[in-house]
């Protein structure tokens, strides 16, 4: 059974606890200050953690921040080419949708000469899969 006792020698307030096997004398005032410096340097402690992995977190943010610039710049450069890619496609759609009477007839109005329809002969083919060999 524990027994608290509290008493003032001098200027001094001063506890007495008993613990049965044990008797503690405990200067009240150096206990308030000790309790108050650990108090202190928890609370500093705490600070100093939160203020450091809030810095990771600021680190880490910035990485994948630069990382998605890298990845937008990359992006934007592919969007550039299907872009290109896709207008150079329009346009040969566009020609292969001229028929042959139109094409002969842009040519006479710059002043060309132009074979008729039935000198003219057009085949399609595909890309050779065949291996050469020199």
């Amino acid at each position: 059974m524990k027994n608290t006792m509290d008493y003032m020698v001098g200027n001094t307030a001063v506890q007495i606890i008993n613990t049965g096997k044990r008797i503690k004398i405990i200067n009240v005032e150096k206990e308030k200050r000790k309790r108050r410096m650990i108090r202190s340097a928890l609370i500093g402690l705490t600070t100093a953690a939160i203020t450091v992995g809030s810095c990771f977190y600021v680190v880490t943010m910035q990485n994948t921040e630069t990382m998605l610039d890298r990845q937008v710049y990359s992006l934007q450069g592919e969007i550039d080419e299907l872009q290109k890619e896709n207008s150079r496609l329009q346009k040969e759609n566009e020609n292969r949708e001229l028929d042959y009477d139109e094409i002969m007839e842009r040519a006479r109005e710059l002043g060309m000469r132009f074979p008729t329809k039935a000198q003219v002969f057009t085949y399609h083919f595909g890309k050779s899969t065949a291996v050469r060999v020199h």
